[in-house]
């Protein structure tokens, strides 16, 4: 269903692979067809991006009627094709890449990332403060953006290892929509920190991607990860119809640097957001508990 050997890494500040007809357009069809025929959806963010989410009531119905979004689920829900994609990466970028510290052992099929609305005192209660043996889960969503949609630059859940997305329509160049890959401009040999959420001024492009049906992009979640949408103009050109996923612990990931240890610490506030909302800077000191 997936052909993942056509997985290369590109020339980017952070762990990238991107194939071409990773998966046949006829599939990409019958998955656009599935998703478009879904009577519900779990939610509308980013000014125009509905999703069917793992670990929601509407998404167990929609996988139980939606034959080959059932499949595409089971092959991504599993150990055997969560340890490909890490030997994967492990073998493209062995030299002055990121490593995480604490290796998952344990692949838990049922587990996903809760999406609530929750404080940071919540958030960190939640996720608790022994980064030690953790369990890694598939969260995934199937979606569709309407004109509108867009994402600000920023690094995604500081529990994720690994995120992906597929592509199941063409997007003309014009129509915007592309995900976007930034690094920051100035350089330096060791940060001490990475913000979250970066102002745009502090960035630079490295690669655009423009939507192509079939495609597929992997990328490690690290702490300098940062990737944004462009706004989508939906003016004679289909909807933007896609899958996005991670990798995910039930912990905060450590990241390593060339023996530099990045802690995330989770920023107060007394507002309630999704999970996937709260900013978290990765700094080289551990947060106090």
């Amino acid at each position: 269903m997936l052909k993942i050997n056509r997985l290369k890494k590109i020339k980017s500040n952070f762990p990238v692979l991107v194939g071409d007809k990773v998966v046949e357009k006829n599939t990409c069809n019958l998955l656009i067809d599935e998703i478009s025929k879904s009577k519900a959806f779990d939610d509308m963010i980013m000014g125009g991006r509905s999703r069917i989410n793992k670990g929601s009531k509407n998404f167990n119905n929609y996988i139980k009627s939606s034959n080959n979004s059932a499949k595409l689920f089971k092959l991504f829900n599993s150990k055997a094709f969560y340890k490909k994609i890490e030997t994967l990466f492990s073998k493209n970028f062995k030299d002055g890449s990121w490593t995480n510290t604490h290796k998952p052992k344990i692949f838990n099929q049922k587990k996903f990332t809760i999406k609530k609305k929750l404080n940071s005192s919540e958030l960190k209660k939640l996720l608790g403060n022994n980064y030690t043996n953790p369990k890694v889960n598939l969260d995934i969503d199937f979606s569709v953006s309407k004109g509108g949609y867009r994402l600000r630059p920023h690094r995604d859940d500081i529990t994720r290892l690994y995120n992906f997305l597929i592509y199941l329509t063409d997007i003309p160049k014009k129509n915007g929509g592309s995900l976007t890959i930034y690094r920051k401009k100035s350089k330096k040999n060791l940060r001490k920190s990475f913000r979250r959420f970066p102002k745009i001024s502090e960035l630079e492009v490295v690669k655009a991607f423009t939507p192509k049906k079939g495609t597929v992009v992997f990328f490690q979640s690290t702490p300098n990860s940062y990737h944004g949408v462009k706004r989508f103009i939906e003016k004679n050109c289909p909807k933007r119809f896609f899958i996005y996923g991670s990798y995910a612990l039930n912990k905060p990931v450590i990241w390593n640097y060339k023996g530099t240890a990045y802690y995330p610490h989770i920023i107060s506030t007394k507002k309630k957001m999704l999970t996937s909302f709260h900013d978290a800077n990765y700094l080289t000191t551990a947060p106090k508990n």
